[in-house]
């Protein structure tokens, strides 16, 4: 018998190939191909030592966010959760399969199950956040590297999207006042938590400096990995504009709509860096290798959690 879960997945298989077939459909596969391969292994080495370094953030993130909330966590674990994250972002139906397998991890290895849901909403947020900051950055460069009215609207749209919502966290994190008349809806009530969470982020000291730097260099790296790879692949696309138009390519890429973000981001990638004048076999061929380089990351991480037993993944229950 078909259940809701196969028809989720059945849905987004089509949604898949529906968005990578709008990518492709315009584009000379031939070109396509002969860029990819043409790929310089010097530069893929390259963009494999910044991923590496994005791991090494993201643990960094990942303790100190877990300090802030009472537990203690070896940097080799929080290494290991990142790690094995990879396989399950590239596995799972969305990008946030990362996201999801910790939280399930977490209350494996004793996290209660609430806790460690806010735990990973919180992380996500202040990802989110930052993004929006690099969004804000870029913003004056993608005006002046777009040819239409409407794509700057839209670009606008998005940014204003983004942090509008997170002047609202913001607000509900100050607004106590109103903490009585939330709980009366069971919405509201989880939204006021989460931003309680976001306050404790917000809060000046060396944990919560660390941890927005952490997740800050997690985006610039990212960043860096395209530069290296668009290098690599013999594409001019200057390094500009990867800072002015990607960040907001990948941030619509990571909608749950699609596996590992695959045609949602292909999409993205020719819609957005097309306004810039980049062809769009070259931002196609740009985002399939960026894929492929999460796909050899993620297969590390995936024969690393077969290898691997849940007292590898042990937390503390204090902080001590």
């Amino acid at each position: 018998m078909i259940g809701t879960r196969d028809v989720k997945l059945a849905i987004k298989c089509v949604v898949t190939a529906a968005l990578l077939w709008l990518a492709f459909r315009k584009v000379d596969l031939g070109a396509v191909s002969s860029v990819l391969s043409g790929l310089s292994l010097w530069w893929a080495a390259a963009a494999l030592l910044l991923t590496s370094l994005i791991i090494l953030s993201d643990a960094m993130l990942l303790a100190g966010v877990l300090r802030m909330f009472g537990r203690r966590v070896p940097f080799a674990t929080a290494l290991l959760y990142s790690l094995v994250g990879w396989f399950f972002s590239n596995l799972a139906p969305s990008t946030i399969g990362g996201d999801i397998f910790r939280g399930v991890q977490l209350s494996r290895v004793g996290v209660p199950v609430g806790a460690a849901a806010r735990l990973i909403l919180s992380i996500r947020l202040l990802s989110f956040a930052t993004l929006v900051a690099v969004m804000v950055a870029g913003f004056p460069i993608a005006l002046g590297l777009m040819q239409a009215r409407r794509d700057e609207l839209l670009l606008a749209a998005v940014l204003a999207a983004g942090a509008g919502g997170l002047i609202a966290v913001f607000l509900l994190a100050h607004w106590r006042l109103a903490s009585r008349w939330l709980e009366r809806w069971p919405l509201l009530r989880k939204l006021y938590t989460l931003s309680g969470d976001f306050r404790r982020l917000l809060v000046p000291g060396p944990q919560t400096v660390a941890a927005w730097m952490a997740a800050l260099s997690q985006h610039l790296l990212r960043i860096g990995v395209l530069a290296c790879l668009a290098a690599g692949l013999g594409l001019a696309i200057p390094v500009a504009t990867l800072f002015a138009l990607t960040p907001a390519a990948l941030l619509i890429a990571m909608a749950p709509v699609s596996f590992g973000g695959w045609g949602a981001r292909e999409l993205t990638f020719v819609y957005l860096l097309g306004t810039a004048g980049v062809g769009a076999e070259s931002a196609l061929s740009l985002s399939i290798a960026f894929g492929l380089l999460r796909v050899v990351v993620g297969a590390i991480g995936g024969v690393t959690w077969a290898l691997m037993s849940d007292h590898h993944y042990r937390v503390d229950a204090t902080s001590g």
